[in-house]
């Protein structure tokens, strides 16, 4: 009787739960460690090869074109390493439902955190279309065009930012998170707002892509703060 029950106890033993929200947790750290490494990696291995910009347009067009290989590779790598956000709502959408039971906050940034996924991403994918084009026979000066489209579409991403990271700073504060990324967040709301007229102005390019670099890391912190508490 004794072996019976024995074997009947083991067998109730309850499996080990997942725990799925601290696994999209992780993404959150590989979403923000991919972007920062393929960032460097296609500003020193990729970029070059288009020339400086201010080479002729028919001289640009012709590098990227018999770079295309190396483009397409790297258009690849962006796209998968910017989709990576996705897995990292999950985390958000359940803090933010803790913080805010209405399930407010938890929308507008699961909302903004999926176009975020979609927008800049889908440049790469675009600029592929534009090599191919260039393959087929059109004139190569529309490659030298087509370099726009990653900070065009990296400032108009700006918008769905600026709500992602205003939704989570404000469910940070109002569950006493750490004041500083409350603090960080406010400012690089503002740095986005600024680089997102780069759409108008190329000038300001550079505040978008510190805004950029700074929200990246900026995902990375938070990821780490909460796999840590």
């Amino acid at each position: 009787m004794s072996t019976v029950t024995s074997d009947r106890t083991e067998s109730r033993t309850p499996a080990p739960r997942l725990d799925a929200e601290r696994i999209s947790t992780r993404f959150g750290v590989a979403f923000s460690l991919g972007q920062i490494a393929v960032l460097v990696a296609m500003a020193v291995l990729v970029l070059p090869h288009g020339g400086a910009p201010d080479d002729p347009a028919l001289q640009r067009g012709r590098n990227v074109h018999d770079a295309a290989g190396i483009y397409q590779a790297g258009n690849y790598v962006f796209m998968v390493s910017g989709s990576l956000l996705l897995g990292f709502l999950g985390a958000v959408q359940g803090r933010l439902r803790r913080a805010d039971p209405s399930g407010t906050l938890a929308t507008v940034a699961v909302a903004a955190g999926a176009l975020m996924a979609l927008i800049w991403p889908l440049a790469g994918m675009l600029h592929d279309v534009a090599l191919d084009t260039a393959r087929a026979g059109a004139d190569l000066r529309i490659l030298a065009g087509w370099d726009a489209v990653a900070p065009f579409a990296l400032a108009f991403s700006v918008f769905a930012r600026v709500f992602f990271l205003g939704a989570i700073a404000l469910g940070l504060r109002s569950a006493g998170g750490s004041s500083w990324l409350v603090r960080s967040a406010v400012v690089l709301i503002v740095l986005s707002l600024v680089g997102s007229a780069t759409l108008v102005n190329g000038a300001l390019f550079p505040i978008l892509a510190l805004s950029t670099l700074g929200y990246e890391i900026w995902v990375g912190v938070l990821a780490w703060n909460w796999l840590r508490r």
